[in-house]
């Protein structure tokens, strides 16, 4: 394997992590607040901007700093981690389907850290097929008046802008979808509930009420009734490898910690560490397989996702470091509590933490159950849809 030298992107993203979002990421979680301290940390140093192109003030990273800038701020926090990916994404979409004019304040905000986007398109009624929706759309005076109820929508009542879905005003059905861009100011939806998950407790993820909420034409996102292809191939490619990301980042975070505590924890009655003992210098050494072999994977996922973007296969490659990404995830947190024993337990380690932020990703969507049966029809030469 081949690494590539770290950018001045990720090492900055190395340093936030460590020295500001790592501080706050306990009461984050302790109190499942938003860690708003740590979003404006990262608009403040132009990471917010990662996805932004650098003709309106951002970075235009590679999927490679991507994925290492979310792996740093994941291992601290994986909230921020999750924020932060979701925001991305959104980013994207809006730098590759608004017009210009619409896009470049939105772009420039952005970069200089003043808008936080994410998306919008889960639904208790479609579940895992996050590209499908019940909620509606209808054109009136040359708008459009989005009505439904999304949920799980990360950073919802802290965000300036929402990627969302509905069924398409001319063409609907729960397959016939459209893509647009609410803004906070727009009129017409509000929040409802709270978010107190098990694990990821900062991502504020509520559900989204939409009531006659008026979208102007020119944040429509791609092409009217065709939002299946578009979330297949705008935003569940970054998506995937952005959340494989945050999950090897918790899953390095635990190996780290178990690390650290099995070096400095000692019996008092023989005075032996518990790295002396050869089954726990076993579990450290599966744990360390795991996290370099699935980091080793996902990074040349995301070498091919830069070099040959139209890779036949890409899509499954990228589903499959999700899956694994989620497998090696709940293993080594396990893996994890098992060798810090009734200390992580009690929650006076971080362990106990990964393991339940962990836990996110094997029900998040698309969910390994669904990943799995698609990678399945896929090595089996069977259509996927």
């Amino acid at each position: 394997m081949v690494t590539k030298p770290m950018t001045n992107t990720v090492e900055l993203a190395r340093e936030l992590a460590q020295n500001g979002i790592a501080t706050n990421a306990a009461k984050t979680d302790s109190t499942a607040s938003f860690p708003e301290a740590s979003i404006k940390a990262l608009g403040e140093s132009g990471l917010l901007g990662l996805m932004v192109p650098k003709a309106h003030g951002g970075k235009e990273a590679t999927i490679r700093e991507f994925v290492d800038t979310v792996s740093e701020i994941a291992a601290s926090c994986a909230s921020t981690g999750m924020i932060f990916v979701m925001h991305c994404c959104a980013t994207h979409v809006i730098k590759n389907t608004l017009d210009d004019a619409a896009a470049a304040p939105i772009l420039r905000d952005i970069a200089a850290g003043k808008h936080l986007t994410t998306l919008a398109c889960s639904e208790r009624g479609t579940g895992t097929h996050f590209y499908a929706s019940h909620s509606t759309s209808k054109k009136e005076d040359g708008k459009y008046l989005l009505s439904g109820e999304k949920c799980f929508v990360t950073s919802a009542r802290y965000a300036d802008s929402y990627v969302l879905s509905t069924q398409a005003a001319e063409n609907g059905g729960p397959l016939a979808t459209s893509f647009y861009l609410v803004e906070k100011s727009d009129k017409g939806y509000e929040f409802q509930g709270d978010w107190n998950g098990l694990g990821l407790r900062g991502n504020e993820s509520c559900v989204l009420k939409l009531n006659d909420c008026a979208v102007p034409a020119d944040r429509v996102l791609g092409e009217e009734g065709a939002g299946v292809g578009f979330a297949i191939a705008t935003i569940l490619p970054l998506f995937l490898i952005g959340t494989a990301a945050v999950y090897t980042g918790i899953a390095r975070a635990a190996y780290e910690a178990s690390c650290a505590h099995v070096k400095d924890r000692h019996h008092k009655h023989t005075g032996d560490a518990l790295a002396d003992l050869q089954t726990i210098r076993r579990s450290i050494a599966d744990m360390k397989v795991s996290v370099h072999s699935t980091k080793a994977f996902i990074d040349s996922i995301a070498d091919i996702f830069d070099e040959s973007p139209e890779t036949p296969d890409l899509l499954i490659q990228l589903m499959e470091a999700k899956l694994l990404s989620t497998k090696t995830v709940k293993e080594v947190t396990m893996n994890a509590m098992q060798v810090c024993g009734g200390i992580a337990y009690s929650g006076a380690l971080p362990v106990e933490r990964y393991m339940r932020d962990g836990l996110a990703g094997s029900v998040m969507a698309p969910t390994s159950d669904v990943l799995a049966d698609l990678i399945g029809k896929s090595a089996l030469g069977q259509p996927l849809m």
